[in-house]
């Protein structure tokens, strides 16, 4: 099963399961993922895992980012929509998260033919 986590210094401090539907990431009490953090904007960022299309029992993670004032990064660059993938590193304000998933199809090694 993929996992949100978040870490400090390379230590994961916690960890969120992802599981079909949204987790609000953001500095509002009322976020599934509540980070105290004045570079946060209260509504900040939000996950959306769903059903993929394509394969059969796969899901797939958005990451969106929900107008906030500072922006949320991937990989370093900020993005207001896009598809995660394992290893990718979240950033929003001073906080770094993570997405494992250790169960990972390497889909990018096989051609899927769709017609």
């Amino acid at each position: 099963m993929a996992y949100l986590a978040l870490s400090v210094e390379d230590v994961i401090i916690n960890k969120w399961p992802l599981v079909e539907g949204a987790l609000d990431i953001g500095r509002a009490s009322d976020n599934d993922i509540q980070i105290n953090d004045a570079a946060v904007s209260s509504k900040h960022a939000r996950l959306i895992t769903e059903l993929d299309p394509f394969i059969e029992g796969q899901l797939i993670t958005y990451l969106e980012d929900l107008a906030s004032t500072n922006g949320t990064e991937l990989n370093g660059i900020k993005v207001t929509r896009e598809k995660l993938n394992p290893d990718d590193i979240i950033t929003i304000g001073f906080n770094e998260f993570q997405l494992i998933d250790n169960q990972s199809n390497k889909l990018d090694e096989t051609a899927i033919i769709i017609g």
